[in-house]
C-alpha cells in the first residue's frame, strides 16, 4: 500500500534481572517473564563466582564461556540490565588509530562527530565500525563478591568485539530499550545494514469483505508470523505501522530467508486463518542512519527509502531486492542448496532517486519453503503478546 509506504518514509505513525547467595538473588532479581530462565540464571550464578572477570565482558568471549549462542546470551543480556543483574557500556574506539575514545554511556548521550583523546583526529561515529558493547556485573552483584572487580584481559579485543549494530539487531533490545536513542538533533552512522520492508495485498481489501474485527485478528497473526521469521533468520522487527512491517538484519540473505519463510506459512496456515495472505516483501542493503523519530530510536536514510520503494515492485509471494542483496545471498549460500531463484531482473526508475535502480524478483523454489515452514513452526501466542506490548 503506497500510502503506508510513505509513511514509514516520513517517520509517521497512523491512528489505526556462596549458593544461598545465589539463591537469594534469584529470587529477588529474575522475573518469572525473563524469557530462558536457566541462561539466565547461569548468567547470575557465573557473575557470583569469586575470581571470574566481571567487568566489561564482551558477549562473544561470555558466549563461550557459557557454552551458548552468542545472539542468545544478548538477548538475556537485555533482560539482565532491565533487572539489574548486569550494566551496559557503549565503548567508543577511534578508526583512525584504533584507541579507545571513551564511553558514551547511553546511546541518549551519543554524539554523531567524535574527537579521539588519544589522536585527536576528528571521524563521524558508526555504531558498526566504532562501537563495541560490553556488560560488567551491577554494583548489587558486585557487592554480593565483596566488590570485587575482574575485567577482562584486553587479548583479542578486536576478534571478541560486539558491534554496536549487532546489539540492535537482537529482539530484546527493541522489546525492552527501543527509546535507548540518541537526542533528535543527534544521528549515528550505520555503514551497512540489510532493510526488509512487507506489506499485505489487498489488505483494504481484507477489512471489507471479513469485517474490523476478524481482519484485525489475522494481520496480528501475520505479525506474529514475521516476528518469529525475523527472530529465526537474525532479524530485529523495528515497527509495524498498518498492515507493514520493517526489519533490519546483518545480512540480506536473512532477510530474504525471513521473507520467504513468512509467505511459506501464511500459505501452510490458509486453511486456518480463512484463506490466504499474500505478502509482499523487498529488501535493500546499504548505509543509514540511527536516529530518534517519535520518541524511539529508528532507521533513516537512503538505503531506507531504497528498501521501501524496492517493497513496491513487488506482487506478493515474491522478494524483490537490488544487487547489494544478491552478493549477500550468493555469500550466504556457499553452495547449499538454493532455496529461491531469480524469476528475473530489471531495472527500476524508483520515486526520487535520479537512475535507475537494477533490481531482482525472486520466488521460492517449488514447495521447498512451504514444507520447511511446516517443519519449524512454532506458537504465535507469545509473540503476539509481545507485539501487543510494543504497539
Amino acid at each position: 500500500m503506497n500510502d503506508v509506504r510513505e509513511d514509514f518514509l516520513s517517520g509517521q505513525t497512523p491512528n489505526t534481572p556462596s549458593a544461598s547467595a545465589a539463591q537469594e538473588l534469584q529470587d529477588t532479581l529474575l522475573p518469572a517473564s525473563a524469557p530462558h530462565p536457566a541462561l539466565m540464571r547461569r548468567l547470575q550464578e557465573y557473575l557470583l563466582e569469586p575470581g571470574a572477570p566481571n567487568v566489561r565482558l564482551h558477549p562473544k568471549w561470555l558466549a563461550n564461556n557459557l557454552n551458548v549462542d552468542e545472539r542468545e546470551l544478548l538477548g538475556a543480556l537485555a533482560y539482565g540490565v532491565r533487572d539489574g543483574l548486569v550494566e551496559m557500556h557503549w565503548e567508543v574506539y577511534c578508526p583512525m588509530c584504533g584507541g579507545g575514545s571513551g564511553d558514551i554511556g547511553s546511546l541518549r548521550h551519543a554524539r554523531g562527530s567524535i574527537e579521539c583523546v588519544g589522536c585527536q583526529a576528528s571521524f563521524d561515529l558508526h555504531l558498526d565500525r566504532d562501537v563495541r558493547v560490553t556488560f560488567s556485573a551491577s554494583e548489587r552483584l558486585r557487592r554480593e563478591r565483596g566488590d570485587e572487580e575482574v575485567p577482562l584481559t584486553a587479548d583479542g579485543d578486536a576478534e571478541l568485539a560486539t558491534r554496536g549494530l549487532d546489539l540492535l539487531l537482537v529482539p530484546a533490545f527493541w522489546e525492552l530499550f527501543s527509546g535507548e536513542a540518541p537526542a533528535a538533533d543527534e544521528s549515528l552512522r550505520i555503514g551497512r545494514v540489510a532493510i526488509l520492508f512487507t506489506d499485505l495485498r489487498g489488505s483494504t481489501a481484507i477489512y471489507a469483505e471479513r469485517g474490523d474485527p476478524r481482519a484485525y485478528r489475522l494481520v496480528r497473526d501475520h505479525f506474529a508470523i514475521l516476528a518469529d521469521a525475523i527472530e529465526r533468520n537474525n532479524g530485529a522487527l523495528v515497527k509495524t505501522i498498518g498492515d507493514a512491517v520493517m526489519a533490519t538484519f546483518a545480512s540480506g540473505g536473512d532477510a530474504v530467508c525471513a521473507a520467504f519463510e513468512s509467505q511459506a506459512e501464511l500459505c501452510a496456515r490458509a486453511a486456518d486463518m480463512g484463506g490466504e495472505l499474500v505478502l509482499k516483501a523487498g529488501v535493500h542493503a546499504g548505509a543509514c542512519l540511527a536516529v530518534k523519530l517519535n520518541d524511539r530510536l529508528d532507521f533513516f536514510g537512503g538505503a531506507v527509502n531504497t528498501a521501501a520503494r524496492v517493497q513496491g515492485l513487488s506482487r506478493g509471494n515474491d522478494v524483490v531486492v537490488t544487487n547489494e542483496v544478491i552478493a549477500d545471498i550468493e555469500a550466504k549460500q556457499n553452495g547449499q542448496e538454493r532455496r529461491f531463484q531469480i524469476e528475473n531482473s530489471f531495472d527500476a526508475q524508483l520515486r526520487g532517486l535520479s537512475e535507475t535502480v537494477r533490481v531482482h524478483r525472486l520466488v521460492a523454489a517449488t514447495g521447498s519453503e512451504v514444507a520447511r515452514a511446516a517443519s519449524i513452526r512454532r506458537s504465535v501466542g507469545s509473540r503476539l503478546l509481545k507485539l501487543i506490548k510494543r504497539m
